[in-house]
């Protein structure tokens, strides 16, 4: 299947179950992540700020769920995954 500009598109694959005990190393990332949201919150740009903020809580939701924490934004994750695919399927 082509994509735009004539690159494969990316097909789904089947993946395994997720098993949190072989990605919870036990640390605490909260502090971190606390940067990284008010980083993303203090974009300038209007527009890039909202895309941003939805992504960052995409991204930190699938991290949680590797490591066997329920999702915080659910639909934040799903807007995070169409993005991430529309960016891999419109590649160069």
């Amino acid at each position: 299947m082509q994509g735009l500009r004539g690159s494969k598109m990316l097909t789904c694959t089947k993946l395994g179950k997720i098993d949190p005990k072989d990605h919870n190393t036990g640390y605490n990332g909260a502090e971190k992540w606390e940067k990284l949201h008010a980083t993303v919150n203090s974009i300038e740009c209007d527009f890039c700020r909202q895309k941003g903020i939805k992504l960052m809580r995409g991204l930190h939701d699938a991290v949680s769920i590797h490591i066997g924490k329920k999702p915080l934004y659910p639909s934040d994750l799903k807007y995070t995954e169409k993005f991430l695919v529309r960016a891999v399927q419109n590649a160069p």
